[in-house]
């Protein structure tokens, strides 16, 4: 099988959620969660890379690792938010106690050159004593600016879980005030973590990761600062134990862009090989329709294109023969429906589209792949569908919504794509290059 090359990953070891995400002259700033000696989670710093085009990146090694003096022993989850001048970093700091994730979590507030070259601690911190009620799995701080405030959100369990409010009561970001709840998800058991705002004039989107069902939700609706109003609410990807931790930014004209981490989807372990672990989704265009987020691929994806691949007719039905390992395919389809992609003799990735739901199968030769079937809720009339495959990642988008998975082929594909049954029409395929993504 082949680890991605359009996808953003170290070079080797241990990686998961995005951190800091944030664009500045025309420069994509990434951290990421990072394991510097091995494959598992563990001794988690924040590694850092740039880009200018959200496909190719310059890895640039570690920033911010934990500070024993300090009683650190982890830098989990934060963000990065641009100053007149410099960068403020927050992120959520652990120490050594037994039970430091559950209860001992505090934010720390850092400041950064406008290079990133060194990340400083500057003595002031978020402690969960701002409550004035017990707050635990207390993480993932993220600043968005709304109605000329600047506001922070972040994850924790009090009575249950929920994603609180803060609101900053000084300009340089160093001292916060709690200001409420923000929006609490339904499932009381659930840990949510790694909350996100997009801003899109009196509406925001917040993204949230809800740890025990291994998913990535939103909802989004109206908002005046201090109360939010909840229009609508979903999957922000149909995978499973895949999308993950998202962050975001606003980047060129000021698009949305929304990150996530690609886990293995593995059963027993966490790497393929047992050299590397995890990678980025690709970076994605969030579009607010009503109060329905809709996803695009960034344009940079065009950069890759290699050659087209052949659609060729086959006992009535298009069929793409090739050996490709990254590809994208695009078609429309309407009614019942069934194909097959990334296709060879013994395994195969099946499309089944029937009624209101399409239905992922997904046959490897990989015993322990999780391989359980997706699905993806459809609505009336014809669906526009865009697959990007990239080694072990695929990435499709359906009518604009994401779902995102892992297939671990043990041999060649032969086929990109083939029609079965029903009514496909404008198939096109085409192999991609790599990314260059160096450092």
């Amino acid at each position: 099988m082949q680890r991605p090359t359009i996808h953003f990953a170290p070079e080797k070891n241990w990686m998961n959620d995005p951190n800091g995400t944030v664009y500045a002259d025309g420069v994509y700033h990434l951290f990421y969660q990072y394991n510097p000696y091995g494959s598992d989670w563990g001794n988690i710093c924040w590694a850092y890379a740039t880009s200018s085009n959200l496909i190719d990146w310059e890895r640039k090694g570690i920033r911010l690792a934990p500070d024993p003096a300090i009683g650190e022993k982890y830098c989990f989850s934060g963000c990065a938010v641009k100053q007149p001048d410099e960068f403020k970093v927050i992120y959520t700091s652990i120490g050594y106690e037994a039970d430091a994730v559950q209860h001992h979590a505090k934010q720390i507030i850092c400041d950064a050159d406008a290079a990133f070259s060194e990340i400083r601690r500057n003595g002031h911190e978020l402690c969960a004593d701002a409550h004035g009620f017990p707050v635990s799995e207390w993480r993932d701080p993220f600043v968005f600016a709304f109605g000329g405030k600047t506001y922070m959100v972040l994850a924790g369990v009090s009575d249950r879980g929920h994603i609180f409010l803060y609101e900053a009561a000084d300009g340089q970001l160093n001292d916060w005030r709690y200001k409420g709840v923000l929006f609490t998800p339904a499932d009381e058991n659930e840990l949510p973590e790694c909350p996100n705002v997009a801003v899109f004039g009196n509406k925001i989107v917040l993204f949230y990761s809800l740890a025990r069902e291994s998913s990535v939700r939103y909802a989004s609706g109206t908002f005046d600062g201090e109360t939010f109003l909840v229009r609508d609410e979903g999957y922000a990807d149909r995978g499973l134990n895949c999308f993950y931790a998202t962050n975001l930014t606003y980047g060129k004209g000021g698009d949305v862009v929304l990150f996530g981490w690609l886990r293995e989807s593995l059963i027993g372990t966490s790497s393929p090989d047992g050299t590397y672990s995890g990678c980025l989704a690709l970076p994605r265009i969030l579009r607010l329709n009503g109060c329905r987020p809709e996803f695009h691929f960034v344009n940079g994806l065009l950069s890759l294109y290699k050659t087209e691949i052949p659609v060729r007719r086959e006992n009535g039905m298009a069929i793409c023969r090739s050996a490709a390992e990254r590809t994208r395919i695009t078609f429309g389809v309407a009614g019942d429906a069934a194909a097959e992609i990334l296709k060879n003799a013994e395994e195969c990735v099946r499309l089944e589209f029937c009624g209101d739901t399409l239905h992922i199968l997904r046959h490897s030769l990989t015993a322990n792949a999780d391989e359980r079937e997706l699905t993806v809720p459809l609505g009336a009339g014809r669906h526009f569908v865009e697959i990007i495959s990239d080694g072990t990642v695929t990435e499709m988008l359906v009518d604009n919504s994401p779902v995102s998975f892992r297939f671990y082929r043990r041999r060649p594909v032969e086929i990109a794509f083939c029609a079965e049954k029903g009514n496909f029409g404008d198939v096109c395929a085409a192999e991609l290059g790599g990314a260059e993504i160096k450092g």
